[in-house]
């Protein structure tokens, strides 16, 4: 599936010069509130403090604040907050880096959902992961590895002012996975609370004998928070 990516950015949505330096990482947050309250903040002339280049609804819209040339103020470090810093590569670089990231905003709060992502979330990440990198390969001839080390959580960035960001059920493993080219059936692996106690409930109702049926029955055109989103629809 593909996506539309929608430009939101104005002349109030904070950025500056990468200076010459090459996005080597990207780094994923979350939002702490709406979509629409976050498109508000990017674009609103009293914000003098923040932008992200991306945003990634609940519904599985994208869309964009800061170009990927520009820096975006998302990740920022003092000189001496870098040591602290979780990331290898950002200890290893030595300067702001808010100069060589690429950031995505994921709608939601973190005392919430930890981190979760909707399926249609989720899906639509891995795309613009993929884009961000395909991206960056051709405007740059660099392309980012698909790892931990540079696919990253502002936790790891910035462990003192944001250690809940985006947050410990961020599905960083399936994401990985997915974009090495894993098993589409189990590409959402960690699924969310609220659709675990959907499938419970319908298996107690005995509407279906157990979540293996859906397997069995769609096979490997849906994927498993696809599933479940299905089935959660029909519980009352």
């Amino acid at each position: 599936m593909g996506y539309s990516i929608e430009w939101r950015g104005n002349e109030n949505t904070n950025k500056s010069s990468r200076q010459g330096n090459i996005p080597k990482i990207i780094v994923n947050h979350i939002v702490e509130g709406s979509a629409s309250s976050c498109d508000s903040w990017f674009r609103s002339a009293g914000n003098n403090v923040s932008s992200a280049h991306f945003l990634v609804t609940k519904k599985g819209e994208i869309k964009q604040y800061v170009k990927i040339e520009d820096m975006a103020w998302a990740n920022g470090l003092t000189t001496a907050a870098i040591s602290n810093s979780k990331a290898k590569i950002v200890r290893d670089m030595k300067i702001n880096p808010n100069l060589y990231s690429v950031s995505i905003e994921h709608e939601g709060v973190y005392l919430e959902t930890k981190g979760e992502l909707t399926p249609e979330q989720f899906k639509a990440t891995v795309w613009l992961h993929k884009y961000i990198r395909e991206y960056v390969q051709k405007k740059w001839g660099y392309l980012i590895p698909i790892d931990r080390e540079h696919i990253l959580g502002h936790f790891e960035i910035d462990p003192m002012r944001k250690p809940n960001c985006p947050g410990e059920e961020f599905p960083f493993e399936t994401l990985i996975k997915v974009l090495n080219g894993g098993d589409r059936m189990n590409e959402v692996k960690e699924v969310p609370k609220w659709q675990k106690e959907a499938l419970e409930k319908l298996v107690e109702k005995k509407v279906i004998e157990s979540p293996e049926y859906w397997k069995e029955k769609l096979g490997e055109s849906i994927t498993v928070g696809e599933v479940l989103g299905i089935i959660s629809k029909i519980v009352k």
